[in-house]
């Protein structure tokens, strides 16, 4: 995930289980490792999308991804999840600068 996010301090995450809006890129790197820890198993699957739109150097990404896997308490999860990116074009890469996914409801 570090290649593909910009390590700024205003760069933003909010996962489905999140009950606030994660910010800067130290915050969002611990978040991101606490949920990698959070699953034994994870496949994550686009079902629709992603719909993108490109304006100068910002771009937008929504879609709907399907998300199986099994945590690490031992339960499973299988279920759709709307996902949303914004990224920003940093000289030839394009880096996430926000990410926020909720379940289906």
């Amino acid at each position: 995930m570090e290649e593909v996010w910009a390590h700024d301090a205003d760069v933003m995450y909010i996962g489905p289980r999140d009950k606030g809006i994660t910010v800067g890129w130290d915050a969002v790197k611990r978040k991101w490792e606490a949920v990698f820890n959070f699953w034994s198993e994870l496949k994550v699957t686009t079902q629709d999308g992603p719909h993108i739109h490109i304006n100068n150097g910002i771009a937008w990404a929504d879609s709907i991804a399907g998300v199986v896997g099994r945590l690490k308490a031992g339960a499973s999860f299988n279920g759709p999840t709307f996902e949303s990116l914004v990224l920003e074009k940093r000289g030839d890469r394009w880096l996430i600068v926000s990410d926020s996914t909720a379940r289906v409801p």
